[in-house]
């Protein structure tokens, strides 16, 4: 992310909260929400608040609820996890083929797609297009560097920009608000390949704000 765009945003941060006379420690945090994709199915619901993630993938990160955040940027990226517990596999910004294989295709959709999101009822994101999301590299993973296997390309990826767009205005939420963010896709994602459950990735980006949740104001 931008270094002066994000120094900007935490002196927001910090002064809203000293408007209100509060000073909680503010760190730079991911909150990393994860659900597996099911054939047929096209609208997406993310656990934000922690003990609310049936699926308790080990790589997720949730929001306590003592705690706020404040996101200032959004990335999503889809992966394959060879189990539940697994947590060695590789985020996409795109349908690479030679990782999904025959799901490749029907995956294009989800960067077609819209996120919308409420905090306590109100609407913050509406049809937020995930195509912002969407990058594609110049190398690409199963692209043969060389005659003969097993040498193949690998994507060039930078975690830190690639499938991530801003949020302007940042959005707030707090542990102790009712937080909802929905992925609506176009068309369901027919065909899945076997050997794994493929996996959408969101993750917000910006700053935890540690015991400063309005479920603890008196």
């Amino acid at each position: 992310m931008n270094e002066i765009a994000n120094r900007q945003a935490y002196a927001v941060v910090k002064k809203a909260y000293n408007t209100k006379q509060r000073n909680p420690v503010t760190t730079n945090s991911d909150l990393r929400l994860i659900v597996p994709i099911v054939s047929g199915k096209t609208s997406y619901t993310f656990p934000i608040i922690n003990g609310e993630d049936p699926n308790n993938y080990p790589d997720s990160v949730l929001l306590d609820r003592s705690d706020s955040f404040t996101a200032i940027a959004l990335g999503l990226h889809i992966g394959k996890k060879a189990t539940a517990s697994d947590t060695h596999y590789d985020l996409f910004s795109y349908a690479n083929a030679s990782e999904f294989g025959a799901s490749a295709d029907d995956l294009k959709t989800i960067y077609n797609a819209t996120i919308n999101m409420t905090i306590d009822n109100v609407q913050f994101l509406q049809n937020f297009s995930t195509f912002r999301n969407r990058f594609a590299p110049i190398t690409q993973n199963g692209m043969l560097q060389y005659t003969s296997a097993p040498y193949v390309n690998q994507d060039n990826f930078d975690g830190n920009t690639n499938g991530f767009t801003p949020l302007v205005p940042t959005l707030q939420m707090n542990g102790g608000s009712k937080v909802n963010i929905v992925l609506n896709l176009p068309e369901a994602v027919a065909q899945l390949a076997s050997g794994g459950t493929i996996v959408l990735v969101v993750t917000l980006r910006g700053f935890l704000s540690l015991g400063a949740s309005n479920f603890n104001l008196k």
